[in-house]
């Protein structure tokens, strides 16, 4: 009997230092600056009474709390406005949150039981680690987009079609020194055909008066 409660006893001390063994195992998160840290804490039954406290671990291994849990409501305390601690006995966990993380909050962080003592029992460890998040001013543009009033273009001018009037007729109108009369017309081509018949005619008589002339000697000289 005795030798079964001494294994008991034993098995529940070897169970707890594997649990503090992990408690003390240091997990890695990378936030963005400005983003909020959600990270639950996990404890053993037997400090679900207790208070707990969430620290940073500066240089050297000195330890700054940050906020630490009540033990009359479990509610979270917090300090400076950006920590909040919330402790959840039935499920055996405390919720730690911070929020707006900056590039200066990387560092080591860890759960420990509060008060905290000479040698404080660490529940779990934290290295936080902030990076820079995306710049807000927007890259210049290489081609910025042109003033409104040079970028309007127009449609072109269509012109609009001309309407010629039509030719207008000629008929019964008389233009000063154009003026056509039929009768004017027959003149014309009478005077054209006697200018030419005329000297025709005379050239014929001439050269019938020469031959004439020319006939009359030639008999003359042969009848002397």
């Amino acid at each position: 009997m005795r030798k079964a409660k001494l294994w008991g006893l034993l098995g529940m001390l070897f169970v707890s230092e594997l649990q503090a063994a992990a408690g003390q195992a240091e997990e890695k998160k990378i936030l963005t600056e400005g983003e909020t840290l959600n990270y639950h804490c996990v404890y053993t039954r037997k400090h679900s009474q207790s208070q707990k406290a969430w620290q940073r671990v500066m240089d050297g291994g000195k330890a700054e709390t940050l906020a630490f849990t009540e033990k009359t409501s479990k509610n979270s305390q917090e300090l400076g406005g950006r920590y909040f601690l919330e402790d959840n006995t039935t499920q055996g966990a405390v919720h730690v949150r911070m929020t707006n993380v900056q590039m200066s909050d990387s560092g080591l962080y860890r759960c420990v039981i509060y008060p905290i003592l000479s040698n404080p029992e660490v529940l779990e460890s934290l290295r936080l680690v902030v990076t820079k998040g995306p710049s807000d001013s927007p890259s210049p543009d290489k081609n910025p987009p042109r003033d409104k009033a040079q970028t309007t273009t127009f449609p072109p001018a269509t012109k609009a079609p001309v309407t010629q009037p039509p030719p207008k007729s000629t008929a019964g109108v008389s233009r000063p020194g154009l003026e056509v009369n039929p009768t004017h017309v027959t003149d014309v081509t009478r005077i054209s055909v006697f200018s030419i018949v005329i000297p025709v005619a005379c050239a014929l008589v001439t050269k019938s008066l020469v031959l004439t002339v020319l006939f009359a000697v030639t008999q003359k000289s042969f009848g002397s």
